[in-house]
């Protein structure tokens, strides 16, 4: 990690204990470490993020998380714990405690959940490459659906209706604008647009794309599953892959 100065980027992962689709997720064994490890890995390799900070509830994913290389300098209050509260609001309370313990204000926060745990070092750098270069008032990460909005449809019982009444329903693909999802892996924002906005979607945020695969979100055990059979095919590629890009 580089040295702090005055265009530091602190990256927040937020991993509290609880968990409703699966148990203990935060801490469970992805390609034989745990799945928060991959995210505060990935945040360390990319050399573009001077703080990796991890906000938790919990003692274990404390002590994991430091033995990983993150830094754990408080534990977050039980009010901001709860299922309802939005990731945002850890951020926010993260940066809260940077200007009051360090008085330290980042050019940029960096919020990576755990829960995408493919995601590579070289995304997160090119999420920040495309930020500055942009001077952009924040970044996230989208994925290409692969659809446009004549595919598109609400499914109420068994009953289709479009969800862009208006488009031409025999359109061929050619011409249509690609549609794209934000994928959960990387929000980045400067803090005073931060507060401002209290969200990092923004009306002139930028959008960094990642592939499909490292775009897997795990919320239920099904996606844990897929992730887990995608290890086993991915790491012995990026071990070749790495060696070929030394040469």
């Amino acid at each position: 990690m580089r040295r702090q100065g005055d265009n530091s980027i602190v990256a927040v992962i937020p991993a509290r204990s609880g968990s409703k689709g699966i148990s203990g997720k935060n801490l469970t064994e992805l390609g034989g470490k745990p799945l928060i490890v991959w995210t505060i890995e990935a945040a360390i390799a990319s050399g573009c993020v001077d703080r990796v900070i991890v906000s938790t509830d919990c003692e274990t994913i404390a002590s994991v998380a430091r033995a990983a290389g993150a830094e754990v300098p408080f534990l977050r209050p039980a009010n901001l714990a709860a299922d309802e509260v939005h990731a945002v609001h850890v951020v926010f309370h993260a940066l809260d405690w940077f200007l009051r313990e360090e008085s330290l204000v980042p050019e940029a926060v960096m919020m990576l959940l755990p829960t995408s745990p493919l995601r590579r070092a070289s995304d997160i750098n090119g999420a920040v490459e495309l930020f500055r270069n942009e001077q952009a008032s924040s970044v996230i990460s989208v994925v290409d659906l692969g659809k446009y909005l004549t595919n598109l449809r609400y499914l109420d019982g068994h009953q289709l209706s479009m969800v862009a009444p208006g488009e031409d329903r025999n359109a061929q693909r050619q011409g249509q604008s690609k549609l794209f999802s934000v994928n959960g892996a990387i929000f980045m924002a400067r803090p005073a647009q931060l507060r401002k906005a209290g969200t990092f979607h923004m009306e002139d945020s930028v959008g960094f794309v990642m592939d499909y695969i490292s775009s897997i979100d795990i919320n239920e055990q099904k996606d844990l599953e897929l992730a887990r059979r995608l290890c086993g095919v991915l790491e012995p590629w990026n071990a070749i892959k790495s060696k070929v890009d030394a040469h």
